[in-house]
């Protein structure tokens, strides 16, 4: 989950030790019949730069003949898709580019990814069922001139957990969260918490960011509901919608959680957590290096509550994709990349170094290369576990709409906690500007 306005299949637990081997040693018996060389072109999403690095680095190690020449993309919607879009038209597409889930289809159809079905029916050991099916249906067109096309493959496994400050827990003598937590468990231990300056909240018992898709999505699902209507309009105003917000702000407006409003003043939700001004967050594994570097306490990281007696978990991804230049120039040493790169000695190895990432390849969910980095956190299996539990955004959302979306919503939460709004009145009046968003934008692409 990035912070492009996005920013996670069963676990096959008995398969997984088996199967990482194989992956692992068919790519290496590949890439020993050809060395292959050449120049690589990749369009990285700036904030990547850092954790990708490395990643390119060992690549060009592994292949003697090889160079990477990467560029960055602007993280934001409208600078990424007009920075590729101009691209296309000049003609000076990368081999590969990097995208978020939310931009699959739309970057499909302006032509500047390629069906990755390509890639995974070309014979070699990364396949369509290597991934979790979860995280590659994120970049699975369902409708249009694109439908059944793949034009993603998601570089890591995002879903949310719970992240919590044991030293907190411990001094107020209160158990660790555990996997029979519901919604009103976490309620009832995060008023314990919570301490108070008179009505002024010192530290919150929960950091959470409630106008976030990978919190309303799997709450309105275990509710018994979807987020959009039959003809893909939002139904913010449903029974479900209304009573899961409402549940969230209530503790907002009794200072036990701490709103978008709050988090942006103490630093974030990483912030929050780091300097302990809130006892737990719900975040994703990308957090863990930040967490790591800020926080003083022993920490780790539970299931997310359940809600509704079912358990749901927020999710999402970043993508690589060939492109169509990419497909008809350079498509060996850019097939040859995406295979080491998935592989558990190639780049999955290098990223999961980093905590930031879990491998979106079931066979390596066991794998050593990320489970038994050093503690905090240490219940890692937890990251693994909860992919199954995990609800997408929906995919037919346009990036461009789920800008609104947020903005929406983030002004929906401070009607309700500041000006006292009911919560039903605040969601219809989002409802309205974001349905309004998405009859603009089916009548331009019409």
């Amino acid at each position: 989950m990035s912070n492009t306005n996005s920013f996670v299949p069963t676990r096959r637990q008995v398969l997984a030790g088996l199967a990482a081997a194989p992956i692992a040693l068919a790519a290496t018996s590949r890439f020993s019949l050809a060395a292959p060389s050449g120049t690589l072109s990749v369009a990285v999403l700036d904030f990547l730069e850092v954790s990708l690095k490395p990643v390119f680095a060992a690549y060009e190690a592994a292949r003697s003949g090889v160079k990477v020449d990467y560029s960055l993309l602007p993280s934001t919607s409208a600078e990424l898709r007009q920075t590729l879009l101009s691209r296309r038209m000049a003609n000076k597409l990368p081999d590969i580019t990097y995208l978020a889930d939310i931009y699959a289809t739309q970057f499909a159809e302006a032509g500047i990814t390629a069906d990755m079905r390509n890639f995974l029916n070309s014979g070699g050991p990364i396949k369509a069922d290597s991934f979790a099916k979860t995280f590659l249906d994120q970049y699975l067109v369902a409708s249009g001139p694109k439908k059944d096309g793949i034009y993603g493959l998601p570089q890591g496994a995002d879903t949310v957990v719970l992240f919590y400050n044991k030293k907190h827990f411990d001094d107020a003598k209160l158990p660790y969260p555990d996997d029979t937590w519901d919604f009103a468990k976490q309620v009832e231990v995060a008023t314990k918490l919570t301490q108070k300056n008179g009505g002024t909240t010192t530290r919150y018992g929960l950091g959470v960011s409630v106008p976030w898709h990978a919190t309303y999505v799997p709450g309105i699902t275990a509710l018994g509901d979807t987020l959009l209507d039959d003809k893909g309009l939002f139904k913010l105003t449903s029974d479900a919608s209304v009573k899961l917000f409402t549940m969230y702000w209530d503790q907002v407006k009794n200072g036990v959680f701490a709103s978008n409003t709050q988090l942006v003043q103490i630093g974030q939700t990483q912030g929050a957590f780091g300097s302990g001004t809130a006892s737990m967050i719900q975040s994703v594994r990308a957090l863990v290096p930040l967490v790591r570097q800020t926080i003083k306490d022993d920490w780790d990281v539970a299931m997310e509550p359940m809600i509704n007696g079912s358990r749901h978990t927020g999710m999402g991804s970043i993508a690589l994709a060939t492109t169509p230049q990419g497909e008809a120039n350079n498509k060996d040493l850019a097939y040859d990349f995406l295979t080491w790169f998935y592989s558990e000695q190639g780049g999955m190895k290098v990223l999961t170094s980093t905590y930031a990432v879990v491998p979106p390849v079931p066979a390596l969910y066991n794998s050593p290369i990320w489970t038994e980095l050093p503690a905090p956190p240490a219940n890692v299996k937890v990251f693994a576990d909860s992919i199954q539990y995990g609800n997408e955004n929906p995919t037919t959302i346009p990036a461009d709409v789920q800008a609104v979306v947020d903005a929406e919503l983030l002004k929906a939460e401070q009607a309700v906690v500041l000006n006292g709004t009911a919560v039903a009145d605040a969601l219809k009046t989002a409802q309205g500007t974001i349905n309004d968003a998405m009859a603009r934008n089916l009548a331009s692409n019409s």
